[in-house]
């Protein structure tokens, strides 16, 4: 039934919106290529297991926790290592997040060790029928947080203070520091929030599915598929373009079958970027 590819389309799509925000809010604003960023997913994830293990809670519950740490560790790292080498540029950058990438994979083998690791909440292989179309519980709950997730940071990025200087900082740093903006403190709380909400998708992940340390790496064409299909640094487009990725690996399987989804997906990116160099909603200053 077509519906229900439809339906898997939306759902998958939610999965690669939230996994892709923010990827392309750190690559648009701060020039960062955050290679780190799947493990850092995995690392919220593999948070939630251990406390929701430790505390025998709800995994659901320890999104806040998840949040905090990744929080933290985003911002120590931005603010006291990238910051000290950005003026390298994009290749020095992107080889220091290469490295965090391989540091953190090597720390969640030391402390769970390779295998897969997963969560069994009660409600993780619920579903509910509508019109004849199965729609899986947290599958839904991904989308949804997906749609709040782009709502809220565009509306963080646009009505506050501190949103306000990070945008500034991406239009015209000089003038932005001349105006009194601390330039490396924006930066770090740009790359903090993004690991914070790493490490929420990582607890939702982990609700459906099982991770090991390597899940992260899976992660990568869909995170760089999603930023800059939508348009590098553009909330909404993240969105848009991870709702359109997943519609079109769910139509691919309907069409050709599953082991032609990942090359229909990866064409489907090239040939958007070769008709729209700037994406979806790109903007000129993200650039």
């Amino acid at each position: 039934m077509i519906g229900q590819y439809i339906i898997n389309g939306l759902l998958q799509g939610g999965i690669y919106a939230c996994l892709g925000i923010p990827f392309s809010i750190v690559f648009g604003i701060t020039k960062v290529i955050n290679l780190a960023h799947g493990t850092q997913v995995i690392l919220g994830a593999y948070i939630t297991y251990a406390v929701s293990q430790a505390l025998g809670i709800d995994p659901f519950l320890t999104l806040p926790v998840s949040m905090l740490s990744l929080f933290v560790l985003g911002y120590l790292v931005q603010n006291y290592v990238i910051n000290l080498v950005a003026k390298g540029g994009l290749v020095i950058t992107s080889l220091l997040t290469f490295g965090l990438n391989l540091i953190l994979i090597n720390i969640i083998l030391l402390i769970w060790k390779a295998d897969f690791r997963g969560t069994n909440p009660w409600y993780m292989g619920m579903s509910f029928e509508v019109i004849g179309l199965t729609i899986p519980l947290v599958r839904l709950g991904i989308f949804v947080f997906a749609g709040l997730l782009t709502v809220v940071m565009e509306l963080f990025f646009r009505k506050t203070k501190t949103g306000n200087s990070i945008l500034a900082t991406t239009l015209n740093p000089k003038a932005a520091q001349r105006m009194g903006v601390d330039i490396a403190r924006a930066f770090a709380i740009t790359f903090a929030i993004s690991s914070a909400l790493g490490g929420a998708i990582g607890t939702l992940f982990i609700l459906a599915k099982p991770v090991s340390p390597f899940t992260g790496g899976n992660f990568l064409v869909i995170l760089f598929s999603v930023a800059i299909l939508g348009g590098l640094g553009s909330i909404p487009g993240a969105f848009l373009a991870g709702i359109i990725l997943g519609m079109v690996e769910s139509f691919s399987v309907m069409l050709l079958g599953i082991q032609y989804q990942k090359i229909l997906l990866n064409i489907f990116a090239i040939l958007i970027l070769i008709f729209l160099p700037n994406g979806l909603l790109g903007k000129r200053f993200y650039g």
